[in-house]
C-alpha cells in the first residue's frame, strides 16, 4: 500500500494493525464498515481484504482521501468503498445521505490529543449509525492520548489493550 511520507498522516503500525483484526477475529464476512479519520485507509483495506462487504472512508484531507482511493485501487476493492471528505464528527449527520443506514464495524482513529473520541462515539449513537451488535475500534495515544469513556448511551467500552505508545479500546454496541 502506498504511504506518505513527511505527512501529517498517521497510519495504524502493521502490529497494531494484526492485534486490532486478531481480537476481531480472522474473518468480517458482510460487515458494513466506517473508517473514521482514515488516514491512508489501511484499517479498511484490511477489513475488505477479511470480506467486508462495503467500507465507507471519512476524511478531511485532500491528500489522505487521494492516498485512500489510490490504495483501493492497488488493492482492487473501489467497488466496495465509498471515500468521503467530512469533517467529524460533524461530518457523521450526512451518513445516512451516502445510501448508509448502520456499520456493523467502525474504527476512530483521529488526531491524538484533541478531544475527538468522546464527541465521535456520542455521534455515531446520536445519529443510530451502528447495527446490532456492531463493535467500534478506537485507537489513541498511552502518552497525551485522551480517555475513553466506559459507555456512552448503550456503547459499552468492552476492553482497552496497549502496544507501545498506542493504546486501542473496543466497544460493543
Amino acid at each position: 500500500m502506498a504511504r506518505m511520507k513527511g505527512s501529517t498522516i498517521r497510519p495504524t503500525s502493521d502490529r497494531v494493525r494484526s492485534s486490532i483484526f486478531n481480537i476481531l477475529g480472522q474473518v468480517l464476512n458482510g460487515c458494513i464498515m466506517l473508517d473514521l479519520f482514515a488516514g491512508t485507509g489501511s484499517l479498511g483495506i484490511e477489513s475488505l481484504s477479511r470480506g467486508s462487504e462495503k467500507a465507507v472512508f471519512i476524511d478531511t484531507s485532500a491528500k489522505a482521501l487521494a492516498l485512500i482511493k489510490k490504495n483501493l485501487s492497488i488493492c482492487g476493492y473501489e467497488e466496495l468503498a465509498i471515500v468521503a471528505r467530512e469533517e467529524l464528527p460533524d461530518g457523521l449527520s450526512r451518513m445516512h445521505d451516502l445510501g448508509f443506514d448502520r456499520f456493523d464495524l467502525v474504527f476512530i482513529d483521529p488526531p491524538y490529543g484533541k478531544g475527538y473520541i468522546k464527541p465521535t462515539l456520542s455521534r455515531l449513537v446520536d445519529e443510530e449509525l451502528l447495527s446490532r451488535d456492531s463493535r467500534v475500534v478506537v485507537e489513541s495515544s498511552a502518552s497525551g492520548g485522551e480517555e475513553f469513556p466506559g459507555k456512552v448511551g448503550d456503547l459499552m467500552l468492552n476492553h482497552t489493550r496497549a502496544y507501545g505508545s498506542t493504546v486501542i479500546g473496543i466497544y460493543l454496541y
